[in-house]
């Protein structure tokens, strides 16, 4: 498939973001995303694929609220609350402990406890050794707890700069370029994207405004001022219970920042000791040469469909013990289930000794038992196990393959 794709052979492939990062192909004309990246640092290299060859390329970014759900999942999963943290950090001692012991001890769920382990262990916690003993580093402190915090919300920051990148009314290209810092390029609109060119999209559908919205936009004009008010202020002030909601209050922002009549900025505000976001919107000079005989020709996001798909129920996920991969596992009996999982335990250590790291950072339990259970024969099966992917594949897949081989005789 890479090799057809690369050689023109394929107009189209779908693939992981690990597979677009390693492609080289100057000719590619569209990058399309159909969920939220992770942050807006990933997103700019990723829509760097297409265009190479400097001409008319296109990124299409495909989002929506369930997208968040998706982010917090993995968040919550990768970056375990601080308090399990401590709770095994309280329990280490000078002298190195099985690892296992300590999981006992800690009651913290297998998966948990690992992930928990590994972010104590990143931090300076927790000193870990290629036998996966555990035990309090030399000259321990509590540093490693301020830093892993500020590693959660740094990530956690990121996500939201992206939620509010998808939801914006900017200029796609301004808005990119201004977050890299690029304040001179960041003023200047591209004219090409859905905010700059609304008459151009294919994917969204944009409609005139209504006598009530455009009444709101009119009492929005005589409330604002070149120093800008916080949109929450306005909508609270200017739309009552029967009037816009929120959401639809900050269409019809977009449509006048579109039309040129109000710019819309990014602000934040402290509390508690955290910064808090929120949206500024600003008149402009072209709002004093507005007409009040004559309509407001704005064009507004036509949301009618997109409000139908968000009152759609979430599907609920499937227990983790439903959840099927996408080829068979052989059958095989738990002794020799077993006698793989210990084969790849001792690979695992020896990995670990050799380039003195933990061995969880090799591979976690989890993947070694789900390799012991379906012992996959080929790249894609090895990549259907949950928590492999493409450069466990390319660096540890001969080896993995060998000790399978070993094993089935």
């Amino acid at each position: 498939m890479q090799d057809g794709f690369l050689a023109g052979k394929l107009e189209v492939i779908v693939a992981t973001i690990a597979f677009g990062m390693g492609i080289d192909k100057a000719n590619i004309r569209s990058v399309i995303h159909t969920a939220l990246p992770g942050s807006i640092e990933a997103y700019y290299q990723e829509i760097g694929r297409a265009g190479r060859d400097g001409e008319p390329s296109r990124a299409i970014l495909m989002h929506s609220y369930a997208d968040r759900y998706t982010h917090d999942f993995f968040f919550e999963r990768d970056y375990p609350d601080v308090k399990l943290l401590d709770q095994i950090y309280g329990r280490l001692r000078p002298e190195p402990q099985a690892r296992e012991f300590l999981e006992k001890q800690s009651r913290i769920p297998g998966d948990v406890f690992e992930k928990a382990l590994e972010k104590l262990w990143a931090h300076g916690g927790a000193a870990v050794d290629a036998m996966d003993e555990v035990s309090r580093p030399n000259g321990h402190s509590d540093k490693w707890r301020d830093s892993y915090i500020a590693q959660g919300e740094q990530k956690r920051s990121q996500i939201e700069a992206m939620i509010r990148y998808a939801q914006s009314n900017h200029c796609r290209m301004a808005s990119l370029v201004r977050h890299f810092g690029d304040i001179a390029d960041g003023q200047k609109s591209c004219g090409i994207c859905d905010f700059c060119a609304p008459e151009n999209c294919i994917a969204q559908r944009f409609r005139a405004l209504t006598q009530p919205e455009e009444n709101v936009a009119r009492d929005v004009l005589d409330s604002l001022t070149i120093s800008g008010r916080s949109v929450g202020q306005l909508h609270a002030e200017l739309c009552g219970p029967r009037s816009l909601s929120r959401d639809q209050f900050e269409e019809l922002l977009g449509a006048m920042a579109r039309g040129g009549l109000v710019r819309l900025t990014e602000a934040v505000f402290e509390k508690d000791g955290k910064q808090i976001p929120f949206r500024k919107a600003h008149r402009t000079r072209d709002a004093e040469y507005v007409d009040e005989d004559k309509p407001l020709e704005l064009t507004i996001r036509d949301t009618t469909y997109a409000a139908a798909a968000e009152k759609r129920p979430l599907k609920k996920k499937r227990a983790a013990s439903k959840t099927k991969s996408k080829f068979k596992a052989p059958r095989q009996t738990p002794s020799l289930n077993s006698h793989l999982e210990e084969a790849l335990r001792k690979w695992r250590t020896g990995q670990a000794k050799r380039l003195g790291v933990p061995a969880f950072r090799i591979m976690s339990d989890k993947v070694l038992i789900g390799i012991a259970e379906t012992q996959p024969r080929t790249a894609a099966e090895l990549l259907a196990i949950p928590g492999i992917g493409i450069a466990s594949v390319e660096k540890y897949g001969a080896q993995l393959y060998r000790i399978l081989n070993e094993a089935r005789g």
